[in-house]
This record gives structure tokens, C-alpha cells and sequence, in this order.
């Protein structure tokens, strides 16, 4: 099997009937069941893992689960991560010791999830596994081949029957936060939501949060208190900023000073979580300083040229877009020698359920010189929101500002640098999968 062939194969389980966790999340147990049976097909490979570290939460836990790889590295373990959605694809979600999968490996390691689909189909009473769930199962594989001794696993969605839930034991459980996204599967209030994020709670691991909504904490305590585990909330621990420029913020706590190569003072909160949980598996402050160093947070306001400046962002919500414009506003206020942020254009798309509105009166607060307006084009599995409606957003607030729609991704960003000059910077941001799609331009892994 090709990676080509791996690839459709993947797609292909699309056009399969099957209960949806994104559709249907009543009688949810049964995605578990099901990914469970396969696993089993495949001899276990989630049994072969020694150590797992698994995060939910709204916002934060894909840079909390790259933050704890990088420190698990340093330290010297042999470390699988799997994050999702992948950024640029299939590939850049499975990675071992920072690597990704190979295409080699991904398609024979699919032409035997094929092999053992075609038992399930003969041996299962359940529907066929949706592509993420093989996706999970794909993974864990590829980390039992290599025989990590760490696997740091991001939730998809919600927690409790997420996919990635199927791990059999956990070290560490962490719950970043909890704010209302994907309301119409988790449900319309955080008390719902944080219910279905608790659900990866389970007995004997340690638990992390950085919540601080009260109601929300009762939801989670409750968890924690039916699988006699003890809550472990950082939110109130408190740090310094020390400094913040286009290389990196700086911050002190608990008298240790830490440099993250990222932008955004939000990403502190993320690190100081981090912190904690690494020192309670006992790694040692001067390990945590050297991981967090050498920290790559993709997509995370992650700068990819300079003249002009390019920050691709993944912002998708309301809590995301407002710490990033935050982070510009910030290093604009504090930063007088980075004039490029004064003159700012945006290329912009997002998915089809979010709130688009209120995201878009978030980013007209940057009074941005130009606006391109385009989608993503590589995740066939999402619906993009349509360029013309964001224009007419764009346009009612910012009558006066230049607005092009673009169907092409790679067109929006041309043009938007052809308006810009080597002091200016370009915005990219809505969703993960726009910036994931122009992140291929400039091939920087």
C-alpha cells in the first residue's frame, strides 16, 4: 500500500453509515465498544504503552501536550505525542520523539488496520470505526512499534467518549479549561461540557486543571471524588512576566526564570501547568527550563517570515481569537520598536459552525489595512464558512477597508503580501486548518 492508497483509505471510511460522535452523542458508549474491538484485533497495542498523559480542555491542550513533550524529551524519555487536528494532514499528528510518522510507515501500518477491519467486519457486532477512531488506533500502533515509554495523548472531543479515552491506565489526567465550543454535541452550558471532559478522570492518576470557574470545579471534583483521585487546580498559582518580544515571552515563577520561544503571555498560564505536572512525576526544574527552550508551537501565533512579518494562528473560537489579539496589541503597547504590528493584514477563514460573527468584530478591533477572505481546502471532513459571508461581516464594520475573497488559500496570502510592505505584518488566522494549509508554503518542517 502506498501513502496515496493509505491516505484514501482513510477518506473512504467516510462514506460508511455508522453511529457519529459528532452526530448522535446519545448512547455514546458504544464508539468505545467498538474502537475497543479492533484494538483487540490488533493484539493490544494500547496495553504495550507503560505511561500515558492525557488532556482535555477547551482551549490550551494541544500547546500543553507539545509543552510536556518537549519537556519529557528533555529529560531524556523516549516520548510518542499524538495532538489533533493534524495541522498540515494525517502525518503531523503521530509523532515519536518529535517526529512525525513517515508516509512509509503510515501506509503499512494502514494496510494493516485494513487487514483487521476486514475481521471486524466478519467478527463485530458494531458499526465500523469512524476515521479519527482508526486514526487512534493508527497511532497507538506506531507507538507500540517504537516502544515509547511515554504516549501524550490530546482529546479530540469532549472526553469521557472521545476515542482517545480508550487508553487502559493514565499517569496524569489534565483538564486545561472549560469554555462553550462544540456546544451542540457536549451540551449548552460548561457544567455540561466540563461533565463529558471529566469523563478522562480515572482511578489512580493524578489530576491537573487550571479552571477556575467554581461550578465548573464542582463538576470535576465530583469525578474525581467517584474515582478517589485528588484534583490538583494551579489557577491560582502566580508568576512574573519578565519580558516579551517577536522571539519569545519570559517569565519567573516560583523563583525560577523560564524563556518560551512563543508569542503570547497566555502561553505562561499553559507552561506554568506544565511545570507542575512535570515536577510531580519528579523531572527536575533545570530539565523543565531546557524543554521549555526549545519549545515549537506551530500554528500558535507562530511567526514564519519577517519582511513582512507573517504570524500563522490558529484561533477558532472567542477565548483563542481574544488572546490573540491580546498578544498583538500587547507586544504593540509594550514594544514600540515592532512597527510592523501598527500596520496589520489579515487573511482569514474559518469553519462553518463557529461563531463567526462575534470572531469577526474581534478581529476588526486591529483596524487591519487589508482583509482576504478565503477557507481552508486540505480537511474534506469539515464544512469552511463562505468567503462572501465574511466580506459582508468584514464590510459593514470596516466599510472603508480594502476586502478580496479568495476560494484559493495560497491566492489569499499572495495577494495579501503583494499589499503589505517589509514593515508591515500578515495575519493569518479563523482556523487551525487555514493556517495548517499555508504553513506548506513556507515548508518549515
Amino acid at each position: 500500500m502506498t501513502y496515496s492508497e493509505a491516505k484514501n483509505f482513510f477518506y473512504s471510511l467516510e462514506n460508511l453509515g455508522r453511529k457519529e460522535y459528532l452526530k448522535d452523542p446519545r448512547d455514546a458508549v458504544v464508539y468505545l465498544k467498538r474502537l475497543q474491538v479492533l484494538l483487540d484485533i490488533l493484539g493490544n497495542p494500547e496495553r504495550r504503552i507503560p505511561h500515558y498523559i492525557h488532556v482535555a480542555g477547551t482551549s490550551g491542550k494541544g500547546s500543553v501536550c507539545l509543552m510536556l513533550d518537549a519537556i519529557w524529551r528533555a529529560a531524556g524519555k523516549k516520548v510518542g505525542t499524538l495532538t489533533s487536528p493534524g495541522i498540515e494532514g494525517l502525518l503531523d499528528r503521530t509523532m515519536v520523539n518529535g517526529k512525525q510518522i513517515s508516509k512509509k510507515e503510515f501506509a503499512e501500518l494502514t494496510a494493516k488496520l485494513a487487514q483487521a477491519l476486514e475481521v471486524y467486519m466478519n467478527r463485530s457486532r458494531f458499526d465500523v470505526p469512524s476515521p479519527f477512531e482508526v486514526l487512534t488506533a493508527l497511532a497507538l500502533l506506531y507507538f507500540a512499534r517504537h516502544k515509547v515509554e511515554w504516549a501524550i495523548i490530546e482529546v479530540g472531543l469532549g472526553g469521557r467518549y472521545d476515542s482517545t479515552n480508550i487508553i487502559p491506565y493514565k499517569d496524569v489526567a489534565v483538564i486545561t479549561n472549560i469554555g462553550l465550543d462544540h456546544t451542540e454535541i457536549l451540551g449548552n452550558t460548561k457544567e455540561k461540557i466540563a461533565y463529558e471532559k471529566a469523563g478522562i478522570v480515572k482511578k489512580n492518576n493524578l489530576v491537573f486543571t487550571q479552571e477556575r470557574n467554581q461550578k465548573v470545579l464542582a463538576v470535576i471534583q465530583r469525578e474525581c471524588r467517584k474515582q478517589k483521585v485528588l484534583l490538583h487546580n494551579v489557577s491560582g498559582s502566580t508568576y512574573q512576566v519578565a519580558g516579551g518580544d517577536l522571539t519569545g515571552t519570559d517569565f519567573i515563577f516560583q523563583n525560577k526564570s523560564y524563556h518560551l520561544p512563543v508569542l503570547g503571555a497566555h502561553q505562561i498560564q499553559n507552561a506554568v501547568l506544565c511545570i507542575e505536572i512535570a515536577r510531580s512525576v519528579g523531572i527536575k526544574d533545570a530539565v523543565i527550563q531546557k524543554g521549555l527552550n526549545k519549545l515549537v508551537l506551530p500554528i500558535r501565533m507562530e511567526i514564519i517570515s519577517k519582511k513582512p512579518l507573517i504570524i500563522l494562528d490558529g484561533a477558532h473560537n472567542e477565548d483563542k481569537m481574544s488572546s490573540s489579539i491580546s498578544t498583538i496589541q500587547t507586544l504593540k503597547n509594550n514594544n514600540r520598536t515592532i512597527e510592523q504590528l501598527n500596520n496589520t493584514h489579515l487573511v482569514v477563514g474559518f469553519a462553518a459552525d463557529k461563531d463567526i460573527t462575534a470572531m469577526v468584530k474581534q478581529l476588526a478591533e486591529l483596524k487591519p489595512k487589508t482583509i482576504a477572505c478565503t477557507r481552508f481546502v486540505s480537511n474534506i471532513f469539515r464544512r469552511t464558512a463562505d468567503p462572501r459571508e465574511l466580506a459582508e461581516q468584514f464590510r459593514k464594520l470596516l466599510p472603508r477597508t480594502k476586502t478580496k475573497l479568495f476560494l484559493n488559500p495560497h491566492e489569499a496570502l499572495r495577494w495579501s503580501q503583494a499589499q503589505a510592505g517589509k514593515q508591515d505584518c500578515v495575519l493569518v488566522t479563523g482556523s487551525i486548518f487555514l493556517s495548517g494549509d499555508l504553513r506548506t508554503d513556507f515548508r518549515k518542517i
